[in-house]
């Protein structure tokens, strides 16, 4: 890990734009030259940030889910600055459109999208990934059609595939959002199908998770 003066800090962020911030202050800024700046701050005093940062673990899951052949995005500089008591991480742009905006084009061939959707949520599942932040603003579409992850500090990587009781948790925090529940909802069929497909579970699991889907897709969740 690099520190840096206040000085540093400053000419890193030098015509950045912000992207993203808070209460606490920036969060996020663009460097303008294909960089993105991210900054983490410890946000109780008493927190296992204190062992292990966040942006610790933003790093290692990007080498992690690099190592699985799971797209993300790749880490420039890991930084701490004093002055300012943040953590920072410099990673390269990942060019690309948020899913959910994707999702929600209606002159797009939706069944697709959402099918090449449940695939990717299986093989996250199957490589044992428990992205916790795994909701349709988190995940990237790149030009070639792939999907990448951001914003993967919350997360967990299994030695194996995800058991299904993870695997139905995990739906909760996908579906998180209430937009994200209704483009789901007409879309079902077709994201279950693949994820089954995808997924090595047997008739009873599958149809326990199933129930799991449906059960998260009728709760009522933050817009």
């Amino acid at each position: 890990m690099e520190k840096i003066s206040y000085e540093q800090y400053l000419q890193l962020i030098d015509g950045a734009q912000v992207i993203e911030k808070d209460g606490a202050g920036i969060k996020v800024l663009d460097t303008q030259q294909g960089e993105i700046i991210k900054l983490f701050r410890r946000k109780r005093f008493f927190s296992t940030a204190l062992l292990k940062p966040y942006a610790v673990r933003f790093v290692n899951n990007a080498q992690q889910l690099d190592t699985l052949g799971i797209p993300t995005v790749k880490i420039n500089r890991l930084l701490w600055c004093h002055s300012i008591k943040r953590h920072l991480i410099v990673y390269q742009r990942l060019d690309g459109l948020l899913l959910r905006d994707v999702l929600s084009d209606s002159t797009l061939n939706s069944d697709a999208l959402f099918r090449q959707f449940g695939s990717f949520i299986a093989k996250l599942h199957n490589k044992g990934v428990y992205f916790r932040s795994a909701h349709l603003k988190n995940i990237l579409v790149c030009p070639n059609g792939d999907f990448a992850l951001i914003d993967i500090s919350d997360m967990k990587i299994k030695k194996k595939a995800l058991k299904l009781t993870l695997r139905i948790r995990n739906f909760q925090h996908i579906l998180r959002y209430q937009a994200d529940k209704d483009l789901l909802k007409k879309h079902t069929e077709p994201f279950l199908s693949a994820y089954l497909e995808a997924s090595p579970l047997n008739k009873t699991d599958a149809a326990a998770l199933n129930r799991g889907l449906q059960s998260n897709l009728s709760n009522t969740s933050a817009t």
